[in-house]
């Protein structure tokens, strides 16, 4: 049986932009863009009208106006995954977005094809985030995770393995390079994170990252686990995919 296309909806101020961000994804073999936008009221029409999978908010020219576009079309559609383009520096808008429900982020100076990695990830309810970005948005997630209970106790129960995949996590690497660096399924890195985020009691790897850091769990490094495991290191991602609460 054929897997059915990604549908996508592309928004962006600037038309060339938008046709640039529209070609690149249409060109993708089982992604298709169902819907174009310059301007929010074509924007809100076009998802009124047209089921999508995933939104994708150019945030350059109006990040407020992006902000609240993705709060009405996530008000409408729950589980719409929405990527935000966003200034390389745009730390207050990621985590104003990571709270009303944005899954994606990629910078505006990275390659295209970043954007077609985010799109994937969002569609399947992942969080994917430029590690740039994750090290400015850590801080202030943790203090307003204050209520919740501290690593330390749980951190005792995490296996040897957990550990290397929390830190391969916290290193910013996709599910892909963990497996790849501590030669494991992309299952079997599904199944740690998933018993990862129990035994921490926290919903998603970007809180699990966040409370390590937090309170200073010490994991050893990408690049020790890479010895121990006799494959060599990889190159640090750009983007975090992170598990979502479902």
């Amino acid at each position: 049986m054929t897997e059915s296309p990604l549908r996508v909806v592309v928004f962006a101020a600037q038309q060339l932009l938008l046709e640039a961000l529209a070609e690149t994804l249409e060109a993708v073999p089982q992604m298709r863009v169902v819907g174009r936008a310059s301007s929010v009221n074509v924007l809100l029409g076009v998802l009124g009208r047209v089921p999508a999978d995933v939104l994708v908010l150019h945030a350059l020219d109006t990040p407020e106006t992006s902000l609240e576009l993705a709060r009405s079309a996530l008000e409408r559609e729950p589980d719409l995954g929405i990527v935000l383009v966003t200034e390389p520096s745009a730390a207050d808008l990621t985590r104003q977005a990571l709270e009303i429900g944005v899954r994606g982020w990629i910078r505006s100076d990275e390659p295209l094809q970043r954007l077609v990695l985010a799109v994937r990830e969002v569609a399947v309810h992942e969080v994917f985030i430029p590690v740039s970005l994750l090290t400015s948005v850590l801080p202030t997630t943790a203090e307003r995770g204050t209520s919740s209970p501290p690593v330390g106790h749980h951190a005792i129960e995490l296996t040897p393995r957990q550990r290397d995949v929390l830190r391969c996590l916290m290193d910013g690497r996709s599910r892909t390079e963990t497996g790849r660096l501590l030669n494991m399924s992309p299952n079997t890195v599904r199944t740690h994170i998933g018993a990862i985020l129990q035994r921490l009691q926290v919903h998603t790897t970007l809180a699990a990252v966040a409370e390590a850091r937090r309170t200073g769990l010490l994991i050893r490094s990408a690049e020790e686990l890479s010895t121990a495991n006799g494959v060599e290191a990889l190159g640090r991602s750009s983007g975090v995919p992170v598990q979502g609460a479902s």
